[in-house]
């Protein structure tokens, strides 16, 4: 298949592309490579896609339009990520998230592209319950702005009456090797080595249900399964890719100490703009992709901080 990625000089972009890659696919992918977070990070993803198999175009989302090709499958991750970015930053959230989604379902249509997967997010939910999060049951009401523009993306998909095929993916906290510095178990485990002190929010008492990125990986590709060879327009689905087990920041944390032998210098802070805890229900991921993540976090983990000993600055 020839697909076009954007945001693929992201973590998920790149562990997506790179395994696509080796399966046979042509891929075509876009990235602005912006300075959200350290850029040379990004580079280093890029050098290890380089193939007769990739094409790489420095483009925003929002200059898609001048790619003028075809393609059998877009698949958008490129966003502002994080629920809290600095105050310069927060306009990206409508230029990538909501303008830059525009675009992208714009030039599938507009290019008669069918098949669209895009990413959505665990904040989309409403954490007022104890109940595991359900695409079918659970309300839909995020805190932050970053969730506030991923369920934008949902419901302006779901207007579009069937010109595309859509999936859209609740990812939880994916984490792993080549991962964002921006993400807490990343930001734990460089304070860790540095000395520095730790911010630990609310106490460390937040829980995260915590996807490690091979088994995100294979979410998108069952996702890819199901949506390329369904045999009646599917409309726009929706499915949680988690793992079904949270956990709380300071276990998170004292998982990091243990395996970095180092304690920790901790701040407690008080915030009010992200989810308490997150937990992804996967009965309809299960049932409707086959989706059964096999990583738990200490194994997660472990494999993250091998590879952080090959980035360390």
């Amino acid at each position: 298949m020839r697909i076009l990625i954007t945001g693929v000089a992201g973590f998920i972009g790149f562990h997506l592309a790179k395994k696509l890659i080796e399966q046979g696919h042509e891929i075509v992918g876009i990235d602005n490579v912006n300075n959200y977070y350290d850029i040379a990070l990004k580079k280093r993803r890029l050098s290890i896609l380089k193939s007769e198999n990739f094409e790489f175009n420095e483009l925003d989302i929002n200059q898609i339009s001048s790619l003028n090709k075809s393609f059998d499958l877009v698949i958008n991750l490129a966003a502002q990520a994080g629920v809290r970015v600095p105050v310069e930053k927060k306009a990206n959230y409508q230029h990538s998230n909501v303008d830059g989604f525009k675009k992208v379902v714009d030039y599938c249509i507009e290019n008669s592209i069918e098949k669209l997967i895009y990413a959505s997010s665990s904040s989309v939910y409403d954490d007022s319950s104890s109940q595991s999060f359900s695409e079918n049951f659970t309300d839909l009401k995020p805190k932050s702005l970053y969730g506030k523009t991923k369920l934008f993306n949902e419901e302006y998909i779901e207007r579009l009456n069937f010109k595309i095929d859509s999936v859209g993916l609740r990812f939880f906290s994916v984490y792993g090797p080549f991962g964002r510095p921006d993400m807490a178990y990343f930001s734990f485990t460089e304070s860790l080595k540095k000395g520095l002190t730790i911010r630990l929010h609310n106490n460390g008492a937040m829980a995260r249900d915590m996807t490690f990125i091979d088994d995100a990986i294979d979410g998108i590709s069952k996702s890819i399964d199901f949506l390329m060879n369904s045999s009646k327009k599917i409309g726009s689905e929706l499915f949680n890719i988690g793992n079904g087990s949270p956990i709380l920041t300071l276990e998170l944390l004292k998982i990091l100490e243990n395996n970095l032998k180092i304690e920790a210098k901790v701040e407690n802070i008080m915030v009010s703009d992200e989810s308490l805890y997150t937990h992804a229900d996967l009965d309809k991921s299960l049932s409707v992709l086959g989706y059964n993540p096999k990583i738990n976090l200490e194994e997660g983990i472990k494999e993250f901080l091998s590879w952080h000993k090959t980035y360390e600055r």
